[in-house]
């Protein structure tokens, strides 16, 4: 017996050592037993020795460490890979945003110099188009991001669907036998071979039956992810979403009964969802912030100016396409170099010996802005938006909705025939334009301003020319009464319902137009005079109508604004002073459009004070640095814990060929002892035989 047993030792050393390179391979033990005595009188004779089993040499706790590490080593390494390719996308200075934008901006510097210049214009124009190709250059880098990550998506999961099926196919092999002790050993290793490879792909969490068999679900048990069940193998598909193609989403399931698979599938997968789905996503995001910053901000300026032709400037950036990324898509919308608005829109004639306005900004009014005491009649809490019917109760106090300036173009306000003397609308400077004739002072409200005072020169005007600022129509003989506004105004219009003739409130209906850059241009460029009535007062006249729309108080430092423009004075002003604010009709020459648009390099306030163009887009590449340095040290970390994991592994399962070499002398030497005692007991009965 002990020959045999030495046999078999020699035997699963040699298969060891034969095996030392064999990827999944885990030592085996020969496992032998001292045989039971045999009882001879009062001496105990032994045996031998028992063959028990060829076991192999594991841990199952060692195998789980290095399989969960893995997978997070396959995480990490994979974000690391592809945020290291983005960062040196983003940083590479032959395609930097910066260093395009900042020639833009130099040929504008150079156009203010010279506005009249066509060769200048042309520059400019010119490197506006480089500007947007340098976006799109970038865009379709990372559209190229984009479908490499896909595409390795897709194989690694067409990987793991294989090897899925691989385990189910196993897992049939394992039904011959009740016990997993019992089972071959090549067997059990190629199992844990294909768990490991799993495991590389996704996170994997692995629940073995009796026999061997193993049940595999992806990513945390707990969200149900079944891959592998005993015999069948689910499939995984990777999808981009209808209307977000960029993102990727992964779906666990046979063909129409598929789903969305629940939580992070970890391991490659996991980096390849992590990297498309965040840190691509938000760079392209970042990419787009710039580029709708720069064209804004350049349009804002471009659309407020006047060009060679003596036109108001039109946009000269846009998107081609709807519901695409302005970066990809970006665009010179103007043809001609001429189109380009170098001049100012605004002249003001100087009616004054001591002082003098100057223009320091313009734009195109933005909506009137509310207090938050009132309610806007484009508020969602009014339900008469859009036409529909709402009532209101009295009260002298406060407007009972507002129509705010530069929101609304013609507007139509109907207003029950009973009551056209319990509703009373006025501007905020205290101008009565509908309502109760017999009223003289304005109603004890905090929403007027500070100097208003009671007029009623245009009350209930009945024809556009009687009306304020020529923009009114007032019938109220028709039921219900109506008050129309022709065009867009730029004053806010306080609604008052002082009465109710009904008893259950005062219904209102109204349509109107959206705000348009149209109208806000002509509102912008329209005619007005400041007058001073004394060194801190001045009123605000509309040459068109000739009415005063504002009066104000003025000291030392303050601005004058109205339309979207703001001025200022040098000198102290006095009674008499008058400038006309009104649209500048000799651009040739003028370069003040040309230096607002020079500015915008080093405004920061166009990223809302965050910095500006050339500071906002080192903010993404230092971010992404970051990211990167971040993604190595977590893949270092984790390939340390992956090597003390495997190393813990190797150490239980593991071929060490000094091992093997001491076992083979070990068996060997016994091999021959018992081989020896074998000799020795034939020449013994040789012997016998030879007494006779």
């Amino acid at each position: 017996s002990g020959v045999r047993a030495y046999q078999r030792s020699l035997q699963t050393v040699s298969n060891n050592i034969a095996n030392v390179d064999t990827e999944g391979y885990t030592r085996q033990s020969h496992e032998t037993s001292q045989s039971i005595n045999t009882s001879m009188g009062k001496v105990n004779l032994g045996t031998g020795v028992n063959s028990e089993q060829v076991r192999r040499l594991f841990d199952t706790f060692a195998i789980g460490a290095m399989r969960n590490n893995a997978s997070l080593l396959e995480q990490h390494s994979t974000l690391h890979d592809y945020v290291s390719k983005l960062e040196n996308v983003v940083a590479d200075s032959g395609i930097s945003i910066t260093s395009s934008i900042d020639r833009f901006f130099e040929a504008a510097q150079a156009l203010s110099i010279t506005p009249s210049s066509a060769s200048a214009r042309e520059t400019l124009l010119s490197e506006g188009r480089s500007v947007a190709e340098r976006f799109q250059s970038l865009t379709r880098l990372f559209d190229q991001l984009d479908e490499d990550s896909f595409v390795q998506l897709e194989e690694r999961t067409k990987s793991l669907n294989n090897l899925s099926k691989q385990m189910a196919l196993l897992n049939y092999s394992f039904m011959n036998k009740a016990d997993v002790n019992r089972q071959p050993n090549d067997l059990v290793d190629q199992r844990d071979l294909l768990l490991q490879k799993m495991a590389e792909i996704a996170h994997v969490e692995v629940v073995e039956e009796a026999n061997g068999m193993v049940n595999v679900y992806l990513g945390n048990k707990d969200n149900g992810n079944l891959l592998v069940d005993r015999l069948e193998s689910n499939r995984l598909t990777v999808e981009r979403v209808a209307n977000n193609p960029e993102e990727a989403v992964i779906f666990i399931g046979m063909f129409d009964e598929k789903e969305v698979l629940q939580g992070s599938p970890g391991g490659e997968l996991a980096g390849l969802q992590n990297f498309r789905n965040n840190n691509l996503k938000a760079v392209r995001d970042d990419l787009d912030e710039i580029a709708n910053a720069f064209m804004d901000s350049i349009n804002a300026v471009q659309t407020t100016g006047i060009d060679a032709d003596g036109l108001l400037g039109r946009a000269m950036f846009g998107i081609d396409g709807e519901n695409v990324r302005a970066a990809g898509h970006m665009e010179v919308l103007l043809t001609t170099s001429n189109q380009v608005a170098t001049a100012a829109p605004l002249l003001i004639d100087q009616n004054s010996a001591t002082s003098r306005l100057n223009l320091i900004s313009w734009e195109l009014p933005e909506p009137n802005v509310i207090s938050v005491n009132e309610t806007s009649m484009l508020s969602d809490s009014l339900t008469f938006i859009n036409g529909v019917n709402d009532n209101f109760t009295p009260n002298a106090s406060k407007p009972v909705f507002v129509i705010p300036g530069n929101s609304v173009t013609d507007l139509r306000l109907e207003i029950p025939l009973a009551d056209i003397d319990n509703v009373q609308i006025f501007t905020r400077e205290g101008n009565h334009l509908f309502g109760n004739a017999s009223l003289t002072a304005l109603p004890g409200s905090t929403s007027f301003n500070t100097n208003a005072t009671y007029g009623n020169t245009f009350l209930n005007a009945a024809t556009t020319n009687d009306s304020y600022r020529d923009a009114f129509e007032i019938d109220r003989t028709s039921s219900p009464a109506v008050l129309r506004i022709n065009g867009q105004l730029s004053d806010d219009l306080l609604v008052f319902v002082t009465g109710d003739a009904s008893g259950s409130g005062v219904e209102f209906k109204s349509d109107w137009y959206a705000y348009t850059d149209q109208s806000a241009r002509e509102q912008m460029t329209s005619s007005v005079r400041v007058d001073f009535t004394s060194d801190n007062q001045y009123t605000l006249t509309d040459i068109a109508s000739g009415d005063v729309i504002a009066t104000r108080n003025y000291a030392v430092g303050d601005t004058i604004s109205i339309n979207g423009w703001v001025a200022e004075l040098e000198n102290t002003p006095v009674a008499g002073d008058s400038f006309t604010i009104r649209r500048n009709d000799s651009p040739t020459g003028d370069n003040r459009n040309m230096l607002a648009m020079s500015a915008l390099q080093a405004d920061r306030e166009v990223f809302d004070g965050r910095g500006n163009f050339s500071e906002i887009y080192a903010d993404v590449i230092n971010g992404l640095g970051s990211l990167v340095v971040q993604a190595s040290i977590s893949r270092d970390a984790q390939q340390v814990l992956s090597d003390e994991a495997k190393e813990k592994r190797d150490d239980i399962s593991a071929v060490s060929l000094d091992e093997e070499a001491a076992n083979l002398l070990r068996f060997q030497q016994a091999y021959q002892a018992n081989a020896q005692v074998i000799q020795t007991a034939n020449k013994l009965f040789e012997s016998l035989l030879s007494l006779r």
